[in-house]
């Protein structure tokens, strides 16, 4: 039973997530050095620790906030039921009774808290500028406020909305702690900051009846399918077009490894398009090639600054 306890707390913050968090982070930050030139290492292991601690507050929060849906969700896709990168529902852990569903909330408040020491950290020892604590407090209130009452933006058809947001933001203060203000890592983090709002609409198809069933209004539950799969290939043919921008700044020619998450997602577009996206195995593809363009993305951008500027093409 320990065993078992100890592999669903594992589970529950959903790990190999992190990364998306992680990779977006590192982009901003990268950037910041590739305008300046310098590079603050304590302040970027110390807001990094500090992102991974928020973010495993929204996964633990949300796990335990989407309690009800995840248990009535006969049409998530996941292999075996289980929990992976593309798959959708939450992990599951709950409704198996694997864990207690008030520990889990506890978790997650503990780990918002435990970024607030960290923030504080970063500004007054490593200097990083007045509005440090004040990205810090809003990063933290959008995170918290996209399950969490009393906004609960994903279930007032809000979610996608407070996800660009949070994601334009970590790209921003990941730069900003480095480098100061600047417009420039949001024009070049634009293929992820709407993407990442793309994907979660398509993510939300096959959760639809069970959020629906539990009065979760998601963007997919007020709308219906048909209008958002338009809004989901908007978002990532937007998304696509705004790569030109890594190439226009990095003046280099790694900036070809994007074509990697373009083609991506041009793939998890053409199911939506052609209408396979009504089939479980259509939508399944969707969402698995939409979700690895997404974790590439960041990837690929962060490469072609870096190596562009270590190696002088």
């Amino acid at each position: 039973m320990k065993k078992t306890k100890f592999k669903a707390w594992i589970q529950v913050q959903k790990i190999p997530r992190h990364s998306s968090d992680v990779f977006s982070f590192v982009l901003g930050s990268v950037l910041a050095w590739y305008h300046t030139g310098q590079f603050n290492w304590m302040v970027f292991i110390l807001a990094l620790l500090a992102v991974f601690f928020i973010a495993n507050g929204i996964y633990l929060t949300n796990e335990a906030q989407d309690y009800e849906g995840d248990a009535l969700n006969a049409e998530r896709i996941g292999v075996g039921g289980g929990m992976n990168l593309t798959s959708t529902g939450g992990t599951q852990v709950l409704v198996r009774g694997h864990l207690k569903r008030r520990h889990v909330q506890i978790a997650g408040m503990l780990f918002f808290a435990a970024a607030v020491p960290l923030g504080l950290i970063v500004q007054f020892a490593g200097h990083t500028g007045w509005a440090t604590i004040p990205l810090g407090v809003v990063g933290i209130f959008v995170t918290y406020s996209y399950s969490n009452p009393p906004i609960k933006a994903s279930y007032r058809g809000l979610g996608e909305t407070f996800m660009m947001l949070g994601y334009a933001m970590l790209v921003f203060t990941a730069y900003y702690i480095q480098a100061g203000p600047s417009w420039f890592p949001l024009i070049v983090a634009l293929p992820r900051i709407l993407t990442v709002p793309a994907l979660k609409v398509i993510r939300n198809f096959p959760d639809a009846a069970a959020d629906a069933a539990v009065g979760k209004r998601t963007s997919v539950v007020i709308f219906g399918k048909e209008r958002m799969r338009w809004v989901y290939m908007a978002l990532v043919v937007g998304a696509v077009i705004s790569f030109v921008f890594t190439p226009i700044y990095s003046h280099s020619w790694f900036s070809l490894l994007n074509l990697w998450p373009a083609v991506l997602f041009v793939q998890s577009v053409i199911p939506v398009a052609d209408g396979r996206w009504k089939t479980r195995e259509g939508i399944e593809l969707a969402c698995k090639k939409g979700f690895q363009a997404l974790l590439l993305t960041p990837v690929t951008m962060t490469l072609t600054f870096l190596l562009g500027k270590w190696l002088g093409f």
